[in-house]
């Protein structure tokens, strides 16, 4: 889907992923607060599992090839990628490290 967009609409996508990812890096630094990795590294942790979802959608091959399934694994990727360095930063922490 991104190899056929042109520079600015990339640049635009690049932009509207940013912004997401600092606004839902945000609500996270305030639910996760001390579980968390700020902002900035929420919104980081966001953005590669979006990122890693979507590849990891495409390289199984899933029947559903829409921009809506896109999304929904680029969320589902985000979420679970924060979720699980958070209990692996929890868990750590738990054991002294």
């Amino acid at each position: 889907m991104l190899m056929n967009l042109d520079a600015t609409a990339l640049m635009i996508v690049a932009l509207m992923i940013g912004a997401a990812g600092f606004f839902g890096g945000l609500a996270m630094n305030g639910v996760l607060q001390e579980d968390g990795f700020g902002v900035l590294g929420n919104m980081l942790v966001l953005i590669a599992g979006a990122m890693i979802g979507v590849h990891f959608g495409a390289a199984i091959h899933l029947p559903l090839d829409s921009v809506t399934a896109d999304a929904v694994r680029a969320v589902t990727g985000a979420f679970l990628s924060l979720t699980a360095l958070a209990l692996i930063k929890n868990m750590l922490g738990r054991f002294g490290f």
